[in-house]
């Protein structure tokens, strides 16, 4: 994701992608979806409460493209690659570009985004 430039063009970009009906957001907690809601992204799904093969029942039944944005600690760091291994083996692009981005910000919890 080199061509953004700042915050404002990832939310922007994110936003553009979130619209698309086959196009998903995974996120840990409410207080994520508020954030991300927020900024006007919309079909985010939340993992909360839920097991990880539900969520992903409900992700092969509508989308193709699943963006995951947990948390950047280690704990979000397993939860990811746990759920790119069982999306990718049923066929679902997972884009981990948007979280990486934030990496290079030094943002670790998605709820605390400016």
């Amino acid at each position: 994701m080199s061509e953004l430039q700042s915050f404002e063009d990832w939310k922007e970009k994110l936003r553009e992608e979130s619209i698309k009906s086959d196009v998903c957001v995974l996120v840990e907690g409410i207080n994520d979806l508020r954030k991300l809601s927020n900024y006007g992204i919309q079909n985010i799904i939340v993992l909360k409460g839920q097991r990880f093969y539900d969520v992903a029942e409900k992700i092969l039944e509508k989308y193709n493209k699943v963006i995951i944005l947990f948390d950047l600690d280690k704990h979000g760091n397993k939860m990811v690659q746990q759920f790119k291994k069982i999306l990718e083996n049923e066929g679902i692009e997972v884009d981990l570009s948007f979280r990486e981005f934030l990496k290079g910000l030094n943002i670790e919890e998605i709820e605390n985004l400016p």
